[in-house]
C-alpha cells in the first residue's frame, strides 16, 4: 500500500492511497466466496455457483462493498502509520475503483488537530473576583427557602379580588360558538394578574366579588401546543368561586427542622449551613472565572485554526446536556419546537472558545511534559465521589473503562496545565 499525505491547511490533510492489486484480488475472492454461500441460484447448490455466474448478476454490488471495506481498512492503517491526529470521518473520492488485477486508488480529505507550539503562556496578567459571602446573600437564600415553602390559604374577611390574589374559578369557553377541548373546567386556580389565560392569568377578575362572572375574549398564540387552537380567539365565561393568597411560613426553628436536612434543627444551624454552601459555591465560581480568564489570556497570545468538526461536536454536547437537564425536570426537549439551527448558531462562539481552550491546554501540557499518575487518577476519583456524594467504589467502576479512563486522564492533564498557568500568572484581586 502506498500512502501520500498532503497538507491542505493546518487543520486538514489530503491522504492519497494506492492499494496493491493482490490485496484487491484477495478481497474480491473473499467477497464472492461469501456471496456464493449466501445466495440461492437455480441449478446450483449453495456455495457451488461459478464466480462468472455471480459476476454477471452481482458484479456492481460486490465491487461496491469491496471498495467500501478496502477504504475503511486501509484508511485506518494509513492513519496509524502516518500518526495522523484525525478528528472526523474522511471525505473519500475514489479515482480508480476495484478491478481484477489492478490497483485501487482513492483520496481522502480529513480534518486533523492543529500542531501547536504554545508561546507566551507564562506570566499572564488576569483579574479575579475573590470569593465572598455576605450576610445579605445568606438572608436572600433564606427568603428563597421561605418563599418555596409558602402555601395558598383562603382569604378571610375579604370577598373582592385584588391584583396578586389567587382565584379559584369555573370556566367555560367557545370558539365560533362551539366548545373546544379543555374549554370547560371547575375548581381551576389562576392568578389575578396581567397575562394570557393560557398561562394561568385572569386580570379581568380584579375588583370582582366571589360569585361574579366575567366574560372575555382570549386569543390563542400562533404557536400554541394544540394545533387546532392556534391563532383562534376563544370567548370565555369565568366565575369566581374563592380567593386565596400565598402565605409563607415564619423564619424560625420549626421551618429549619421541617426542611429535613441532616444536622439542621434550628434557624441558626440553617444559616450556618447556607453560608457554608454559599462559600463552596463562591469558591467554585472564583476558580471557574480564574480558569476562564487564564485560558482567554493565553488564547489572546496564540492564534490558530480549529477543526470545524470539533466545534460542531462541542455544540452537540451542549445541546445534549441541555436536553438531559430538561429531561430531569420532566420536559422532552423535542416537544419545545426549538429552532435548532438558530440554537446551534447561538452556541457556536462559545463552542469555538471551548475547543480552542482545550487544544491550547493540551499543547501546553505536551510542552511542559505533564504526566498523569495512578495516584492522580485515584485522587480525582475520590474528589468526584465527595463532590457528588457517591460511593468511591461506584466512581471507580464508572471510570474503569478505556474511554472513561482516557477522559479522566485528559481532564486531569488539563487541570495540571491550568495550575501551571495560574502559578506563573500575576493575579489581581
Amino acid at each position: 500500500m502506498k500512502i501520500q499525505v498532503e497538507t491542505v491547511s493546518p487543520v486538514e490533510r489530503k491522504v492519497t492511497i494506492e492499494v496493491d492489486p493482490d490485496r484487491v484480488a484477495k478481497e474480491l475472492d473473499r467477497a464472492y466466496a461469501s456471496l456464493s454461500r449466501r445466495v440461492k441460484l437455480r441449478g446450483f447448490r449453495p456455495g457451488k455457483a461459478p464466480r462468472k455466474v455471480l459476476e454477471r448478476q452481482f458484479k456492481a454490488e460486490v465491487e461496491g462493498e469491496v471498495a467500501e471495506r478496502i477504504v475503511t481498512e486501509t484508511f485506518t492503517e494509513a492513519v496509524r502509520v502516518e500518526a495522523l491526529p484525525v478528528v472526523a470521518a474522511p471525505s473519500v473520492s475514489i479515482t480508480e475503483g476495484v478491478a481484477e488485477g489492478k490497483p485501487m486508488r482513492y483520496s481522502a480529505r480529513v480534518e486533523v488537530k492543529p500542531k501547536l507550539e504554545p508561546k507566551d503562556y507564562k506570566g499572564l496578567e488576569v483579574t479575579r473576583k475573590p470569593p465572598e459571602v455576605t450576610d445579605e446573600a445568606v438572608s436572600a437564600e433564606l427568603t428563597k427557602i421561605q418563599d418555596s415553602m409558602a402555601q395558598l390559604v383562603a382569604v378571610e374577611g375579604r370577598f373582592e379580588a385584588q391584583e396578586g390574589d389567587w382565584a379559584v374559578i369555573d370556566h367555560e369557553g367557545t370558539i365560533d360558538g362551539k366548545p373546544f377541548d379543555g374549554s370547560t373546567a371547575e375548581g381551576v386556580t389562576v392568578k389575578v394578574a396581567p397575562g394570557p389565560i393560557t398561562e394561568g392569568n385572569v386580570e379581568a377578575l380584579k375588583g370582582k366579588k366571589i360569585g361574579d362572572t366575567v366574560e372575555l375574549d382570549e386569543p390563542f398564540p400562533a404557536d400554541h401546543r394544540d394545533e387546532a387552537l392556534r391563532g383562534k380567539t376563544a370567548h370565555m365565561k369565568v366565575t369566581l368561586k374563592a380567593l386565596k393568597v400565598r402565605q409563607a411560613p415564619a423564619l424560625d426553628d420549626a421551618l429549619a427542622k421541617e426542611l429535613g436536612i441532616e444536622g439542621v434543627e434550628t434557624l441558626d444551624a440553617l444559616r450556618t449551613r447556607i453560608r457554608s454552601d454559599l462559600e463552596k459555591r463562591e469558591k467554585r465560581r472564583a476558580e471557574s472565572e480564574l480558569k476562564d480568564a487564564l485560558v482567554k489570556a493565553a488564547l489572546a497570545k496564540n492564534e490558530f485554526e480549529v477543526p470545524p468538526a470539533l466545534v460542531e461536536r462541542a455544540i452537540d454536547t451542549m445541546i445534549e446536556g441541555a436536553a438531559e437537564r430538561f429531561a430531569r425536570q420532566g420536559i422532552d426537549i423535542r416537544q419545545l419546537q426549538l429552532d435548532v439551527s438558530r440554537m446551534r448558531a447561538d452556541l457556536r462562539e462559545q463552542a469555538l472558545l471551548q475547543v480552542r481552550g482545550a487544544l491550547l491546554l493540551e499543547a501546553i501540557a505536551d510542552a511542559e511534559k505533564v504526566e498523569v499518575t495512578e495516584e492522580d487518577l485515584e485522587a480525582e476519583a475520590a474528589r468526584i465521589a465527595d463532590e457528588l456524594g457517591m460511593p468511591l467504589a461506584k466512581v471507580q467502576q464508572q471510570t474503569r473503562g478505556k474511554d472513561a479512563r482516557e477522559a479522566l486522564k485528559n481532564r486531569i492533564r488539563e487541570e495540571k496545565a491550568l495550575s501551571l498557568l495560574s502559578s506563573a500568572a500575576t493575579i489581581q484581586q
